[in-house]
C-alpha cells in the first residue's frame, strides 16, 4: 500500500524533488502539542552495489580497500529514504533545524561490495528533552532477506535554554594518537558520494544563513574518517559502533584522531589540534544490544 507517509520502492527513488520540498517547507524547527505523530516508513526492495560508489566513498573517507562494504555505507545508501521520511506529513519538523546527535550501528554480517540489498528506513516517535525534541530514524539492510545492518540516527530539534553552554570535553588516554588534516572541500566532497547536500556544509557563505561562522563537517564523514583510520582496532565478527557527536568540525580545521583498545573493542575520537575541544566520540564493541 502506498501513502505520503509509507510507500515500497523496486529501487532507490530520486533525492531532487525531496530536496525542493525540503528548501521550501513550512513546517516548524520544533513540533507544537499537537503534531501528528505517527508511523513513517520506506523501503526500498531492490539496490544494486556499485563499485565505483563504493570507491569514491572511501577515498573520500579515508577508509582502505576492503571486499566488503564500509560500516557506515548502508546509511549513505538510505539517503534517499531517508529524505522521504523528513518530507512525509507525518515527519512534524524541518530537517534543516536538525542536529545530529548520536548514531548507532549494529553490523551483523560482512556485507559483500557486489550484490544486491533491501533497505527499509522508518520513524515514529518523538521524545522530549531538556534540550529539545528527539527523533530516532531507524534503518535496517537484508540481504536475502536475512537483517545484517542496523542503524539508529538520533536527530534533534534544539530547544533553546537560557544561560546554556555546550560541554567541552577533553580525550583521555591513547594508545594511537595522529593528526588529520581536514580541507576545506570536505564538505562538498562528502556531499556528493552520500547525497546530504545540507547548506552548513558546503561553503562559508551557505553555513552563515544558518549562524555558523564556517562551513561545518557532516557527523558521518567524521565518523567514517574515524572508522578508516582506527579499522586495524575494529574487532572482527559482528560488532556495535556507539557514536556521539559532540562540537561541531569547522572546514578546514587540523584534527587529532586517537584510538584506545577496551576489554571490549575501541574507542575512536576526534578533537581539536590542542585536544580540548571533541568532536566525537565512538564505543566500538562486540557486546550487541
Amino acid at each position: 500500500m502506498s501513502s505520503p507517509n509509507q510507500r515500497v520502492f523496486t529501487s532507490l527513488p530520486s533525492l531532487v524533488g525531496n530536496y525542493i520540498r525540503v528548501l521550501t517547507s513550512k513546517k516548524p524547527y520544533l513540533a507544537p502539542a499537537e503534531a501528528t505523530i505517527g508511523p513513517v516508513k520506506f523501503e526500498a526492495s531492490k539496490v544494486d552495489l556499485k563499485r565505483s560508489h563504493i570507491e569514491r566513498y572511501c577515498r573520500v573517507c579515508g577508509i582502505p580497500d576492503s571486499p566488503f562494504l564500509p560500516h557506515a555505507f548502508p546509511h549513505v545508501l538510505a539517503m534517499p529514504l531517508h529524505m522521504y521520511i523528513f518530507t512525509a506529513p507525518n515527519f512534524p519538523v524541518k530537517v534543516l533545524g536538525l542536529i545530529h546527535l548520536r548514531n548507532t550501528i549494529r553490523a551483523l554480517k560482512p556485507i559483500p561490495v557486489a550484490g544486491t540489498l533491501r533497505l527499509v528506513a522508518e520513524w515514529e516517535t518523538m521524545r522530549e528533552t531538556r534540550t529539545g525534541q528527539e527523533y530516532d530514524v531507524i534503518t535496517r539492510a537484508y540481504s536475502e532477506n536475512e537483517l545484517v545492518w542496523e542503524e539508529v540516527s538520533t536527530m534533534l530539534a534544539h530547544r533553546a535554554a537560557p544561560g546554556q553552554r555546550p560541554v567541552i570535553e577533553r580525550a583521555g588516554a591513547t594508545e594511537l594518537k595522529t593528526n588529520i588534516p581536514v580541507g576545506a572541500d570536505t564538505g562538498r566532497r562528502y556531499s556528493i558520494v552520500s547525497g546530504d547536500f545540507n547548506p552548513i556544509h558546503l561553503s562559508a557563505r551557505t553555513a552563515s544563513w544558518f549562524g555558523f561562522k564556517q562551513a561545518v563537517a557532516h557527523g558521518m564523514w567524521s565518523m567514517s574518517r574515524s572508522l578508516g583510520a582506527g579499522h586495524e582496532y575494529l574487532p572482527s565478527g559482528p560488532i556495535q559502533i556507539d557514536t556521539q557527536f559532540k562540537l561541531p568540525l569547522y572546514l578546514p580545521s587540523d584534527v587529532i584522531f586517537r584510538a584506545q583498545r577496551t576489554a571490549g573493542g575501541v574507542d575512536l575520537s576526534l578533537s581539536g589540534a590542542k585536544g580540548d575541544r571533541m568532536h566525537l566520540a565512538i564505543q566500538v564493541h562486540t557486546n550487541l544490544s
